[in-house]
């Protein structure tokens, strides 16, 4: 029985590169939020800090019964989700792209 298992998760590790893909996939997320935040923290939302009085954007906040709406903060995530919405659209564009040119062409003539 034990035999079997170690067969398939051979299988499933090394031939199928389930695993292995999935791992690159991780790295590649980890390496993609350190960019967006970068990006958000670091480039785009500084241009905003003139606009904002008292301190940078992240310090903004709304009053509210005694406590404070931090609405810095969601800008700051709401930015970055919009980033990451953005280059998720661009890597599909490019894989559909590339589908689309590895199709093998239909002859019009056939349509008949």
């Amino acid at each position: 029985m034990f035999n079997r298992w170690w067969k398939e998760f051979k299988e499933f590790f090394l031939k199928n590169n389930n695993a292995l893909t999935l791992a690159v996939g991780v790295l590649v997320g980890q390496q993609s939020t350190k960019i967006v935040n970068s990006l958000s923290g670091d480039l785009l939302m500084p241009l905003l800090n003139p606009l904002v009085p008292n301190g940078g954007y992240k310090d903004l906040v709304i009053p509210y019964f005694g406590g404070e709406i931090a609405i810095g903060k969601l800008l700051d995530t709401a930015l970055e989700g919009v980033i990451v919405a953005w280059a998720l659209f661009i890597v599909f564009k490019a894989v559909k792209r590339i589908e689309r040119f590895n199709q093998p062409k239909q002859d019009s003539s056939d349509n008949t």
